[in-house]
């Protein structure tokens, strides 16, 4: 999983430089929507890293007070990280695809998957077709995540679902885990 969250990275930055796309500064737009989705796979290196701090459960129980539709609880906009992200080294897929990888519409056109303020950029006005064509593909990336587990990859949920879903896989195997082994 984190090979497939760390190409995606190299993907993005490679292309966001190759057509001169980048966020504003100090911009975190995309981080105040309530509907973002995404699956508790891509938050499973983000769970084991706060399983192995020490952390997960309380993590897990400061999710389970959250409303439903609340914004993603890796945000902290008064925070010291990139984007406002808490947890940016274990962001999910969806955070690191957004703003600059491309799907194809209704025509079967290659349009860039960001926000309206990229799409106000000179430089979003000046991408020709061929750039796109270089833009990381968010289906390719998805279809990895299937690759590891179609379950877990297929499962969409709200974005601080998704993490609480990660949290309880993680605890739950180290649970068993640490069950198996003699005294």
């Amino acid at each position: 999983m984190q090979k497939v969250l760390n190409d995606v990275v190299l993907h993005t930055e490679k292309f966001s430089k190759s057509g001169g796309l980048s966020c504003p500064s100090g911009c975190h737009l995309c981080c105040l929507k309530k509907d973002i989705s995404a699956t508790p796979l891509e938050f499973l290196p983000l769970a084991y890293h706060l399983f192995r701090n020490g952390q997960a459960e309380a993590f897990y129980d400061r999710l389970e007070q959250l409303p439903n539709d609340n914004l993603c609880s890796l945000f902290s906009a008064l925070g010291q990280t990139n984007g406002g992200c808490s947890q940016y080294r274990f962001r999910g897929l969806i955070c690191r695809l957004f703003g600059y990888s491309a799907n194809l519409d209704k025509q079967s056109q290659t349009r860039l998957v960001t926000c309206k303020t990229i799409k106000e950029s000179e430089s979003y006005r000046q991408l020709k077709p061929a750039q796109l064509t270089k833009a990381p593909k968010a289906t390719d990336y998805y279809m990895r995540l299937a690759a590891i587990d179609f379950s877990l990859a297929n499962e969409h949920r709200q974005i601080n679902e998704a993490i609480r879903r990660a949290l309880e896989i993680v605890m739950t195997y180290y649970q068993y885990r640490a069950r198996r082994r003699r005294a």
